[in-house]
């Protein structure tokens, strides 16, 4: 095989300047959809462009985005969880009943707690029986569900009081919205984006991020260079349950509510947003940030189907066009990977 040397000059160039960073960056491809479609629904769509429709693009991706922060770091490690919905109700009750009770802070400890805790089942149940965590968790998914009903008695829990660790969470941001006319900024969004940049730094400047790639992408290389494997994958479910939990307590902090069904199907959301964030579907490959971006996708394309009015696509049918984003998307990224 013939390698090609590359002179100081090509590599100075603009041309391979652009080409490294795509190939270095899994957040290029994720981005440049996204910048396509912005640049798309704001020329051609009626009030998009507008400071309370893209805070509602926000607001809308931020309990997602939480949920998206941790399947994304599982599938980069080469797994799954199919019950992070579930585990978001739990959450949402744990945190609701305490703080209803006058203990929000309790009830917030013992909901990422809990949450953890069935996260950690999960891990262990897939490292004890080799079973494929696709199936673990799509039985755990409802098993979760099914046990928070019974607990529950399939009641809805719901305040109309508001105290203020609902807006430490998730009240509005009237620094920004007091600035921006028809802005609607939560806080949710700070923690989301300290999420983000938390756990990207944890997964590209630790060694366990190292070894979450090590993990997905070939395990039996990993265990051959001294990582400690089924160690890895369960901190990486235990980190999904308690992100699913803090989703749930953001959730209750915002509504004031919360039910048994409350989260159902956001884990597929938050699989497709990772997936057009860049994240490979057989690991091994992914990026915090560009999850991020493609929960953002997601949530604009959405809008963006709301204020078109398609008749044949209404608003409650939008998973076909999620559906069609992450195939287009996944095409995408192949073909920068190709070139690059």
């Amino acid at each position: 095989m013939t390698i090609k040397a590359i002179s100081i000059k090509e590599q100075t160039s603009w041309q391979y300047q652009v080409r490294h960073l795509v190939s270095h960056s899994p957040v290029i491809g994720p981005l440049a959809v996204f910048i396509i479609i912005f640049v798309l629904l704001s020329l051609f769509v009626d009030k998009f462009f507008t400071f309370r429709s893209v805070t509602g693009i926000i607001n809308a991706a931020t309990l997602s985005g939480v949920l998206t922060v941790g399947v994304t770091l599982l599938m980069i490690g080469g797994e799954f969880d199919l019950s992070v919905g579930s585990m978001l109700a739990v959450g949402g009750y744990i945190f609701g009943g305490l703080a209803m009770a006058g203990h929000p802070w309790l009830g917030a400890i013992l909901a990422l707690l809990g949450t953890g805790i069935l996260g950690a089942i999960n891990g262990l149940i897939l490292v004890k029986t080799k079973i494929p965590s696709f199936i673990v968790t799509l039985g755990t998914r409802y098993f979760y569900r099914g046990m928070l009903w019974v607990i529950s008695s399939g009641q809805m829990l719901q305040t109309v009081e508001k105290i203020p660790a609902y807006n430490l969470l998730n009240g509005r941001l009237d620094i920004l919205n007091d600035i921006l006319p028809g802005a609607n900024f939560r806080t949710a969004l700070i923690w989301l984006l300290l999420l983000v940049i938390g756990f990207q730094f944890v997964l590209t400047r630790t060694v366990f991020g190292n070894h979450v790639f090590a993990v997905g992408g070939n395990s039996g290389a990993a265990i051959g260079q001294g990582v400690n494997v089924n160690r890895v994958r369960v901190t990486l479910f235990v980190i999904t349950g308690v992100l699913a939990g803090f989703a749930g307590i953001l959730l209750f902090s915002q509504f004031t509510t919360v039910r048994v069904a409350s989260g159902d199907g956001m884990e597929l959301s938050a699989i497709a947003s990772a997936v057009v964030g860049g994240t490979l579907i057989t690991g091994g490959a992914g990026s915090v940030w560009g999850a991020l971006v493609g929960v953002l996708t997601i949530s604009m394309l959405r809008t963006g189907v709301v204020l078109m009015q398609i008749p044949f696509i209404p608003a409650d049918n939008f998973e076909a066009i999620v559906g069609v984003t992450i195939i287009l998307a996944v095409i995408l990224n192949n073909w920068l990977r190709s070139r690059t």
